[in-house]
């Protein structure tokens, strides 16, 4: 299994703007086969800081995402809107998962 965890800033005035997006960004890609699961969230302290958490069953399947329509429409939507900054993004392989 492959995380994907970290955080990007978007402009915060553009958030509002870009919500429909991101709720869609989620759905498609929670529908790939390869996903586990996608989330973003947005620090209640810090407006427009967005943080990532995705499971992937591999990392051909993380590849493939990022490859997909509607993470090239993503990455064209945030490009419009001020970009995104500050980008702190990681994928890790996991050899261990054990429900705490």
């Amino acid at each position: 299994m492959i995380i994907v965890m970290g955080e990007f800033r978007l402009k915060a005035e553009s958030v509002e703007n870009l919500r429909p997006e991101i709720n869609e960004i989620i759905k498609k890609s929670n529908q790939e086969s390869g996903c586990i699961s996608y989330k973003f969230s947005e620090a209640l302290d810090d407006p427009g800081l967005i943080r990532v958490s995705e499971k992937w069953k591999s990392m051909e399947d993380l590849e493939a995402h990022f490859t997909t329509d509607h993470m090239k429409r993503w990455r064209e939507v945030v490009g419009s809107n001020g970009g995104a900054t500050d980008r702190d993004v990681s994928a890790y392989g996991v050899v261990l998962e054990k429900e705490l």
